[in-house]
């Protein structure tokens, strides 16, 4: 592509499809970008993504580190879990194999979306580095041991709050906000449903651990007067200790849970949904709302400063206090017994998460790796669309 620029994107499951919130934020990235621009997307191996094998990104893999050895390795007593040492693995595997010439050679920026590898490749490539800020990450000797020996000069965060707290709170200089953007050809208000019941759906997606508010909505469930069918959809250590919970309360036949879910099945669970309901405790975005929002289904959820990016109490969404689980089966009870209320919830928050444009924050995006390397004030290859951008 003539007077493109060459960007590449590293993450260790950017390309899966399987891959979690984050990931599929930066392969959505990389994938829209890829019209526009030489894309290189570093990550590895296994079952790839439909949108990203199809687009016009040249996809370089490593082996596949999540394996069971890797998994074992975090029942051992280590200061470190096996998720950062596949990282790890990966990065090591990229240094002594062919990866990081790939980078010096095809790419003119590199972005990175974690601590571990911004700062190690930060310190490998010759290319300018970015950081993207994608979770709510706090301060302590890593953060320190970061700030000190990284090159990275340009970072970005996924939302206005978190832009706050990692410049506020961490010390990090922001230099762009890139919120997510939602796909409305994959999930809109149509999709086929994925399941059926006979009694109201509440449907849940996200980790399974304690922090996505899992277990207040097993308690907020089994207090609601009316029966309902809780669906599950996600993985996590908790897992067994989920399973438990239900029968201590009574609630196991009214609870499935599906698993892991590819990304491209999620819509259909949206609209089979009642409702969906992601009481987390601390969150930088929560895209699994917007997701929601995008398909119709009224959403609650809690009252962080993120999620107010996209969701304003009692106009497209209902909130309640994070840990309150009174709050929680009161606004379930209220919002199952009232079709009209989430008809009219559903419909506002589709018009909501319509505003929210991938192309948008890819231009964004494309701007910062402009000034990133020297070339600020360029005309954009990247043409967003004309649709109406988030403050």
């Amino acid at each position: 592509m003539e007077n493109s620029m060459r960007i590449g994107f590293y993450h260790d499951s950017i390309g899966t499809k399987h891959a979690g919130g984050i990931a599929v934020y930066a392969r959505q990235l990389a994938v829209e970008l890829s019209s526009s621009n030489e894309v290189y997307v570093y990550t590895q191996d296994g079952d790839m993504a439909h949108d990203l094998t199809a687009s016009h990104a040249e996809v370089v893999t490593t082996p596949n580190f999540d394996v069971p050895a890797f998994e074992m390795l975090s029942s051992l007593p280590l200061p470190i879990s096996s998720q950062p040492l596949t990282k790890l693995a990966m990065i090591a595997w990229s240094s002594y194999g062919d990866v990081i010439d790939h980078i010096n050679e095809h790419v003119d920026v590199l972005i990175c979306f974690n601590m571990p590898d911004d700062l190690l490749l930060s310190n490998l490539v010759d290319v300018p580095t970015i950081r993207g800020f994608l979770s709510d990450v706090s301060g302590g000797v890593g953060t320190a041991a970061h700030k000190r020996y990284t090159t990275t000069d340009t970072n970005f965060a996924i939302s206005p709050y978190l832009a706050d707290h990692v410049s506020n709170s961490l010390g990090y200089a922001v230099d762009e906000v890139v919120l997510p953007g939602l796909d409305t050809d994959q999930f809109h208000e149509n999709a086929e449903p994925a399941f059926s019941c006979d009694r109201p759906s509440i449907l849940f997606v996200g980790r399974l651990i304690e922090a996505k508010g899992i277990f207040d909505l097993l308690d907020a469930v089994a207090m609601l007067e009316e029966p309902v069918h809780l669906r599950i959809i996600g993985t996590g250590h908790a897992e067994s200790e989920v399973r438990r919970r239900c029968r201590e309360l009574g609630i196991k036949d009214d609870v499935t849970l599906e698993g892991e879910v590819s990304h491209g099945e999620l819509p259909g669970y949206y609209t089979a949904a009642d409702v969906f309901c992601l009481p987390t405790h601390v969150d930088s975005f929560a895209m699994v709302n917007l997701e929601a929002m995008g398909c119709g289904t009224p959403v609650v959820t809690t009252d962080l400063e993120a999620i107010k990016t996209y969701l304003t109490p009692d106009e497209n969404g209902v909130v309640v206090p994070p840990g309150d689980t009174d709050a929680l089966e009161t606004a379930l009870s209220e919002l199952l017994l009232d079709p009209a209320r989430r008809q009219v919830l559903g419909a506002r928050s589709r018009d909501r998460a319509r505003q929210f444009s991938w192309s948008q924050q890819a231009a964004r995006l494309e701007r910062l790796c402009a000034v990133a390397i020297g070339e600020e004030g360029t005309e954009p290859k990247h043409k967003a669309k004309a649709e109406s951008i988030p403050p």
